[in-house]
């Protein structure tokens, strides 16, 4: 660890013996109108572990990660993580969730690469991901994609059967599910940990803007 990442986790350390405790600062991010406001607050008293363009992820500090909407696509993805229907070990589902989507708690992972994954499942990424994006082609609407070589192999799996049946009873997207950005790891075996993207919020959030 260089000496910059190491003054930060100080930093950090040293800042929590001062800050909320998790149940007064969940409430504080429910109370505030909006959504510059609940950041700062985050900021104060979580550490941020990552961004995307409409949500922020803070470790708790106590084994959960606080996903903390940024705009209102990160409202809508939360939404959707909230109300995700079905169970599996292989999904990161949440715990806890504000009323009105402003956040979701759920068991934090760890960052997973595509090594990574191969040595915990026995298949490579590319194959997972290219089969998981074919079988829920119907969803996506793309039904021209050409059947992946291995997508037998990929069909044997626990882990596939069980993503796919979820993807598609949440209309979950294909392409979302197919990066290993959207994977972690927990107890021995990849998670999924992005379950924000489905059919809805996609047409609702991202396709009509991205044609204006």
């Amino acid at each position: 660890m260089n000496t910059n990442k190491l003054l930060k986790r100080i930093n950090y350390f040293y800042s929590l013996a001062s800050s909320k405790d998790l149940s007064v600062v969940l409430k504080e991010l429910s109370e505030l109108d909006t959504f510059a406001a609940r950041k700062e607050c985050a900021e104060k008293n979580l550490e941020r572990i990552s961004s995307g363009s409409s949500r922020i992820v803070y470790s708790t500090g106590e084994g959960t990660v606080i996903k903390l909407a940024s705009n209102k696509k990160g409202l809508d993805q939360n939404s959707v993580e909230a109300n995700i229907k079905g169970d599996s070990k292989f999904i990161n589902k949440p715990i806890k969730h504000d009323k009105n989507n402003y956040w979701i708690e759920a068991p934090e992972a760890k960052k997973i690469n595509e090594k990574r994954f191969e040595e915990l499942t026995g298949i490579d990424f590319e194959t997972f991901g290219e089969a998981i994006d074919y079988e829920l082609r119907s969803i996506s609407g793309n039904t021209d994609k050409d059947k992946p070589k291995d997508l037998d192999k990929a069909k044997k799996m626990a882990m596939f059967k069980e993503l796919a049946k979820i993807a598609k009873d949440n209309d979950l997207l294909g392409g979302d599910i197919s990066r290993i950005s959207s994977f972690g790891e927990r107890d021995g075996h990849p998670v999924l940990i992005d379950l924000g993207l489905n059919k809805r919020v996609y047409e609702t959030d991202y396709e009509d803007s991205s044609s204006s």
